[in-house]
């Protein structure tokens, strides 16, 4: 069972010890690392004008004044519903039977820091997610003896300290490191034989990975500016992962069977992505568009190797074959007076293309390509500049058709069905400090 569920908490923040946290998008992959920027829908290449650039467009930090620290949150739930076609023969399932997804809620933090140290050199650091996965179906699930078929968690935490030089007054460029932790856990079923109880498979562990990033902000004219912003592929060994089962079987009667704790190891690279955006401004009104490009084919297939045979097997393979992804966004501000201030309106919309291809579709994660629709505002209230921002994702029906769902179960057929009116609520806000 997934243990981040929100609970009232206090943030505190760390540059040694950073906690994994979760984000909710296509593959892996998600933009809740700012709230103006997500306002906006996520375009803010090309704009990158709040600390949060730091992971949009780490050039952007050139423009902004003195020392800044942000301090922000995502909450994220989930639904959906798995409707399934009653081919798999399991006992108690038949055609159009609904499971739904349990009710999660779950907190993801970033912070930056930006100094200005002269008129040419600024400084950053930020804390942020960009990787992450989050799902628990019912024990009762039709497909929970495929990989990962009843809970699923992926969580990452990346700190990145980054530089970015003003080369003139139309151009910026930057560089940073990142170093990213991350854990991981799966869970799902095996089915032994008839008459004996299922056994609850749990893989997990963490590993820290080292990456680059780099951006350029350009100002076209005096109202319109181009970016652009590439982040490295991120390697993960994760060496001793823990394989435990519940209940361990050594042998069945005279029959030995070799279901026993044991440790594996697994090579994860997580993809490198890029983004190009423009932006342009005029009086109160600001527009962006920004395009994503993920190189999610990294990803074609998990290879847990066992220090001991499970089940006479030294190893297991997990198809994925990933396929690379375009997320196209576009964003709005207008700034309006009220209240005796100025008061930043913003919308934005984007589509995420999903990389999970046909043959590999399966319950663990959101299989389908997302529509987000986001809105947000943003005001001085007292010393502190606030953001907030509401998004609804609605992720495209799925059919589940492939060997996956042939995993061996007590009905002895494959699980079909498709995976139906998956949803993702998430709001976010953030606060800034300048000095």
């Amino acid at each position: 069972m997934l243990k981040n569920r929100l609970k009232p908490s206090v943030i505190i923040i760390s540059l040694l010890l950073f906690i994994p946290s979760m984000v909710f998008c296509h593959g892996w992959g998600g933009y809740e690392q700012g709230a103006k920027a997500r306002g906006m829908g996520a375009a803010f290449t090309g704009l990158a004008d709040d600390p949060s650039a730091i992971f949009y467009n780490p050039a952007g930090i050139t423009q902004l004044d003195g020392n800044q620290l942000l301090l922000g949150f995502s909450i994220a739930t989930v639904q959906g519903d798995f409707e399934s076609a009653g081919t798999s023969g399991i006992p108690g399932t038949s055609p159009g039977d609904k499971t739904s997804l349990e009710e999660q809620y779950f907190l993801i933090p970033n912070f930056y820091f930006t100094s200005k140290i002269n008129d040419k050199l600024s400084l950053g650091i930020g804390e942020y997610t960009i990787f992450g996965l989050g799902f628990e179906w019912p024990n009762s699930f039709e497909g929970r003896f495929a990989p990962g078929g009843i809970n699923g968690e992926i969580q990452t935490m990346t700190l990145n300290p980054v530089a970015a030089y003003k080369v003139s007054d139309k151009l910026s460029i930057s560089v940073g490191g990142r170093i990213e932790r991350a854990e991981l856990n799966l869970q799902n079923q095996i089915f032994v034989a008839p008459g004996v109880d299922e056994v609850r498979s749990e893989i997990s562990g963490d590993d820290i990975g080292l990456g680059w990033n780099a951006g350029l902000l350009y100002k076209i004219t005096e109202n319109l500016s181009m970016g652009l912003s590439y982040r490295s592929i991120m390697k993960h060994s994760f060496e001793d992962l823990d394989v435990e089962f519940s209940p361990q079987i050594g042998m069945l009667g005279l029959i030995p069977v070799g279901i026993l704790n044991t440790k594996s190891d697994l090579d994860v690279n997580l993809p490198q992505f890029a983004s190009f955006g423009l932006a342009w401004s005029k009086g109160p009104l600001t527009l962006t568009f920004d395009g994503y490009w993920w190189d999610w084919s990294e990803i074609d297939q998990l290879a847990f190797k066992f220090d001991n045979p499970v089940a006479g097997q030294s190893s297991q393979i997990v198809p994925m074959n990933w396929d690379d992804t375009w997320s196209w966004a576009m964003g709005a501000e207008y700034v309006i007076n009220a209240l005796g201030r100025d008061i930043s309106l913003r919308a934005g919309i984007m589509y995420e293309e999903c990389p999970v291809p046909d043959e590999t579709v399966s319950p663990a994660g959101y299989q389908g390509d997302n529509i987000i629709f986001s809105t947000g505002i943003g005001s001085m209230i007292g010393p502190l500049y606030s953001d907030f921002y509401f998004s609804y994702v609605h992720t495209k029906d799925r059919t589940w058709n492939n060997t996956i769902g042939s995993a061996t179960n007590p009905g002895g057929g494959q699980v079909t069905g498709e995976f139906r009116d998956y949803g993702s609520i998430l709001i976010g806000g953030s606060l800034t400090y300048k000095f």
